[in-house]
């Protein structure tokens, strides 16, 4: 089946991520690191792009991308490209470098915007490759440390964030506004990006996915989406794709993970995390006896 066109237009703001082939590592060292960061650089002015926020993974990236003149597709080519080539000729290997094809989905300029800047920018803590919010400050590898501390990379564009957290009241304060928006997590979990509409004061939880409040202020809820947002993470994978009938490899195998760990950790039943997952009961099952896994 064809692969459909992407959709880009000017001014359309776009979370992209990739990750490696077969998991494997994108960057092995901090000249690695570097190396992305200058071809992004390079790029931005050519392709008439801006980037907003991102994060560089051990096995997959995530850019917060403003495509001024509808030029992603071309942006994209040349950073990918042009860096898988320097990256196979540094470590003496041949092959592809990333997974299939990068995701580009449309940004909403909204309270889902902010929500997309704060799972970019935490994504080293959910990991915890960072041990916390003060140490992710002085963390390199993020745009997070450039808007509360300045310094590099010079190219991160800061202009549409002022303008989602100024107060004409206090002009000088967004950075602080943004910071408290950072750290301000739902109900001591990450909240995913993507969910549309809601939040989990209003009983809407992952990805739209209704849950009703008294399963949100559970602890057994609570651990069950700090695992979903640990094991997505981990793969390199947007939670909202575990969610939901998502049918791509990647996102199998992490739900038959996550059910798998959510039954051998939690006291939870295949009903309610059939719920939660936004799955049918059938298929829950199913995934776990297809892992081997002891249902009861």
């Amino acid at each position: 089946m064809p692969r459909g066109p992407r959709v880009d237009f000017p001014g359309a703001v776009h979370h992209v991520y990739a990750r490696g082939i077969e998991k494997r590592p994108i960057y092995l060292d901090d000249v690695d690191r570097k190396s992305f960061l200058d071809r992004i650089g390079k790029n931005l002015p050519k392709w008439g792009m801006r980037c907003l926020a991102w994060s560089l993974m051990p096995n997959h990236f995530h850019l917060l991308l403003q495509s001024d003149k509808g030029s992603l597709p071309s942006f994209m080519h040349c950073l990918l490209t042009g860096y898988s080539m320097r990256f196979n000729e540094r470590h003496q290997r041949v092959g592809h470098l990333f997974q299939n094809r990068y995701k580009s989905p449309v940004v909403c300029k909204d309270g889902y915007f902010r929500d997309v800047v704060r799972y970019i920018h935490l994504n080293p803590v959910r990991s915890e490759i960072v041990r916390s919010l003060c140490e992710l400050e002085e963390y390199p590898w993020t745009g997070h440390r450039h808007i509360i501390r300045g310094g590099p990379p010079a190219w991160q564009d800061t202009g549409l964030l002022q303008t989602e957290f100024d107060d004409p009241r206090d002009v000088t304060g967004w950075v602080r506004r943004y910071r408290e928006y950072i750290e301000k997590v739902p109900d001591g979990t990450f909240q995913v990006y993507g969910a549309e509409e809601g939040g989990p004061e209003r009983g809407v939880g992952f990805s739209g996915t209704i849950v009703p409040q008294e399963y949100q202020e559970s602890e057994s809820y609570k651990l069950f989406a700090d695992l979903l947002q640990r094991i997505a993470a981990t793969n390199g994978v947007p939670a909202t794709e575990v969610l939901g009938g998502d049918r791509g490899y990647t996102a199998v195998r992490v739900r038959r993970e996550l059910l798998r760990e959510c039954k051998s950790r939690l006291n939870i039943s295949i009903v309610q995390l059939s719920r939660w997952l936004g799955v049918s009961q059938s298929a829950a099952r199913y995934l776990l006896n297809s892992d081997n896994c002891n249902v009861k």
